[in-house]
């Protein structure tokens, strides 16, 4: 199977670590020519772990955006791991993917939020694209290596506008060669609500984490962030409930659960405050506000920490 990976943070590090030895080919797509250039000198190391040495391997191409592979292709790509942030899902991006599928290649999107599925259904239609939520837990120490912080599960499976007859019977092998590389993965049926759930979870507690500046924990240690976290929450309920989505009953435990056993963690968002980037708020509690918008609803906590991100990012 030869599968692409774009995208070399820490997950697209550690995907790539873990599934090169049982690839026939596998391509790893870097947004910069410089990491490429590292990765193909000095490999992946999995930190805790002896070094992988993709770059020994003539199955492995480490390439970036701006690059094409150099020589023949063994073979077409099967699955093309899309493991970017949806800040960088640009149309050179988009436009790039489409050059490297053929009609047998699937696109698998690793997308927090949503608003990429849209975009990516018009470049390259609903039959050729899966959706993944993972709760793999990574961290990139530098541009070849990654640590693996926490195993967790994988879903993968198909989403259709009012359509979730899901015929993932096919996709049966991409499952199995994760399960052979070590991570857990399971086909669902049910996209939809597992989107939904990783959207309340970032929602309710990456925007508050980035506005106060604090590790996750932080947030179950005073009523007063606890309440703004149920705020989030609720709005949230009421339009998933308005949009005949039925979330979970216990996921406001599940939640807290998340900010508990991820307490020592700064999140994603803060990370790119503290970096001076741009975050994925847009596709987080603004396209919730956009959504309620919509439909009517008022959002007003989940439009309050939209503006004051977007504040803070400007």
């Amino acid at each position: 199977m030869h599968i692409m990976i774009i995208g070399a943070g820490s997950l697209g590090l550690l995907f790539a670590a873990k599934l090169a030895p049982n690839c026939s080919q596998l391509t790893i797509v870097t947004r910069s020519e410089g990491q490429a250039r590292e990765l193909a000198e000095h490999g992946i190391q999995l930190v805790g772990t002896e070094s992988l040495e993709t770059k020994l391997a003539k199955s492995i191409v480490f390439q970036s955006y701006s690059e094409e592979i150099s020589g023949n292709v063994a073979r077409e790509v099967d699955y093309i791991f899309l493991m970017v942030k949806q800040t960088a899902i640009s149309p050179e991006l988009i436009t790039y993917i489409q050059n490297k599928m053929t009609c047998h290649t699937y696109l698998i999107c690793f997308q927090n939020g949503v608003g990429h599925e849209v975009k990516l259904s018009q470049a390259i239609g609903w039959d050729k694209l899966l959706f993944a939520i993972t709760t793999e837990g990574a961290k990139r120490i530098g541009p070849t290596s990654v640590k693996h912080t926490g195993h967790g599960i994988t879903y993968l499976g198909e989403l259709e506008p009012k359509n979730l007859t899901v015929t993932n019977h096919q996709h049966i092998f991409i499952v199995q060669l994760l399960e052979l590389a070590g991570f857990r993965a399971e086909l669902s049926k049910n996209m939809e609500v597992r989107i939904w759930t990783k959207l309340v979870i970032n929602a309710v507690i990456n925007p508050l984490t980035a506005i106060l500046r604090v590790q996750n924990g932080e947030l179950l240690r005073s009523v007063w962030t606890l309440s703004l976290m149920q705020d989030l929450y609720q709005e949230v309920l009421r339009l998933a409930a308005a949009k005949g989505i039925e979330l979970p009953v216990d996921l406001w435990d599940t939640v807290q659960a998340v900010c508990e056993g991820t307490k020592t963690n700064h999140s994603s968002m803060l990370q790119d405050i503290e970096a001076s980037r741009h975050t994925e708020i847009d596709y987080l509690n603004g396209s919730l506000v956009k959504m309620g918008n919509e439909m009517g609803l008022d959002l007003p906590a989940n439009s309050l920490v939209y503006r004051m991100i977007k504040a803070i990012e400007n």
